[in-house]
């Protein structure tokens, strides 16, 4: 039997995508509920980087959810900075009260983040979405009209 070895490596791909009111790339992201050792802020950098080299897009935010933390990141097409973390059951309570006292499973968890970024882009559920005014500060609530 022959084997034949790919030639091109595999590319990862956000979980959920944002965009911004133009219509441009916002953010991409990685979401892990499984209970491995795996470096998902490196696979989100991987991303942003293929944006940029094939695309020529920067995609200025990434972010890693967990169900123990969401980290916030900011891309300049070189460095990627962790501009916020906080825990995931601070965000997640407000779209299932029993988040933290439960298992969550990764498309669980991908479902609640795109409704909660949905939130900020829509204010479908609350006035004030949580953390809506730490991510203003950084410039990205105002900018946010979709995920998905």
């Amino acid at each position: 039997m022959d084997v034949e070895k790919l030639s091109n490596p595999t590319i990862e791909v956000s979980d959920i995508t944002a965009w911004d009111k133009n219509g441009q790339k916002l953010l991409v992201s990685k979401i892990r509920a499984r209970d491995i050792d795996e470096d998902i802020q490196s696979k989100v950098e991987e991303i942003l980087k293929f944006e940029y080299e094939h695309n020529h897009l920067i995609v200025p935010y990434g972010m890693t959810a967990t169900p123990e933390y969401i980290n916030i990141f900011q891309w300049d097409d070189k460095n990627l900075a962790t501009v916020y973390t906080f825990p995931t059951h601070e965000v997640m309570t407000e779209y299932d009260s029993e988040f933290a006292s439960k298992r969550i499973s990764e498309y669980y968890l991908e479902t609640l983040v795109e409704s909660w970024l949905r939130d900020l882009a829509y204010n479908w559920k609350t006035e004030n979405p949580p953390k809506s005014q730490e991510l203003k500060q950084i410039g990205f609530v105002q900018n946010l009209a979709d995920a998905a």
